[in-house]
């Protein structure tokens, strides 16, 4: 039996922008060993190394309290945190690691029940559909919140539609007879006709409308996808927004394209754009434009964070949190 952490440490390097103070409470996530004693950690939705004597186990997520100066942090493990979701998995003899616990995660951060049925629907319909599992499953797990089935037939090219812009994803081509938005204003009045009470008799000219139109039971997300050029460079993507369907209002916003993401809350006391990549290149361009992005954003009444965050720490519609796992899981509905 793997002794337990609480009590020991973990020494990480940090840069002084990460905005940790001492006192300080954080989740790790332990990502995986990178040499006897040195470990790759995530904090806050980025990946660092750190040092430990301590038999961590991968994929854990750890309370630790911050210690020691800026630069060089001394990370004092205070508890581990219960993995629901993963215990809920090993009861029904789910193994760790593949596209069920991929989709689980994901309907538990979409607060949907943990039914196996669904699950085993959506992991055939991620197989299908040819995407990448990772970016594929939240994707999924949408259609299954607004009651869409996923073996029903369409559902796979619905999904490459929603992963408009990413590997694998589907050009919409035309959607409620128009071609895709192309500027600021054609997403505006696309997005004013969805607050609009629609026709319950009509029938939807294709899948898309059809997904946007319809309410979820837990969150209900519209996807517009998009097609920008700008000097010759075109940019293709989703707009993704997050609706109170009872006030008709936005409560967040994503956008996703192949390389990059950014997630604006839009209720709360704290509305920051965070930006998410695994571009190298990607990072560098928007750590360079930050101070700019930031000012722009200001004048909105609105904050930019400080740190361009890893791809992972997103799953396309909502940041994946460190240490974001439920105290529970949702086994009823």
């Amino acid at each position: 039996m793997t002794p337990s952490p609480v009590g020991g440490s973990i020494q990480v390097n940090l840069p002084a922008s990460t905005g940790l103070h001492a006192g300080e409470v954080v989740s790790v996530r332990v990502i995986k060993e990178l040499a006897p004693g040195k470990w790759a950690v995530g904090i806050r939705g980025n990946v660092y190394p750190a040092l430990s004597d301590l038999l961590l186990e991968p994929g854990s997520v750890l309370k630790a309290r911050v210690g020691g100066a800026t630069g060089r942090l001394l990370l004092t493990i205070a508890s581990v945190v219960p993995d629901a979701v993963a215990a809920e998995l090993a009861e029904r003899g789910v193994s760790a690691g593949g596209v069920e616990e991929l989709v689980a995660r994901a309907m538990a951060r979409a607060g949907l029940p943990l039914d196996p049925g669904t699950i085993q629907k959506l992991k055939m319909l991620i197989s299908r559909s040819g995407l990448d599992e990772k970016s594929a499953a939240r994707s999924a797990v949408t259609l299954a919140d607004k009651r869409i089935d996923p073996s029903s037939t369409g559902a796979a090219s619905l999904l490459r539609v929603l992963a408009f812009g990413q590997k694998g994803g589907e050009d919409p081509r035309r959607y409620r007879g128009r071609d895709l938005p192309t500027t600021a204003r054609q997403v505006k009045e696309y997005v004013g006709s969805l607050c609009r009470r629609s026709d319950p008799s009509a029938t939807p000219s294709s899948a898309l409308p059809a997904y946007n139109h319809r309410a979820g039971r837990s969150q209900t997300w519209v996807v517009i996808p998009f097609s920008f050029t700008s000097e010759g460079t075109r940019l293709d993507g989703t707009l993704r927004i997050l609706f109170d369907v009872f006030r008709g209002r936005p409560l967040a916003l994503s956008l996703v394209t192949g390389e990059v993401g950014l997630h604006l809350p839009l209720q709360g006391r704290r509305r920051s754009l965070s930006v998410f990549t695994d571009s190298p290149s990607v990072r560098r361009a928007a750590e360079q434009g930050l101070d700019t992005l930031r000012s722009k954003f200001h004048n909105m009444g609105l904050e930019v964070d400080d740190i361009i965050k890893e791809g992972n720490a997103f799953d396309g519609f909502t940041p994946i949190e460190e240490g974001g796992i439920l105290p529970r899981v949702d086994t009823v509905g």
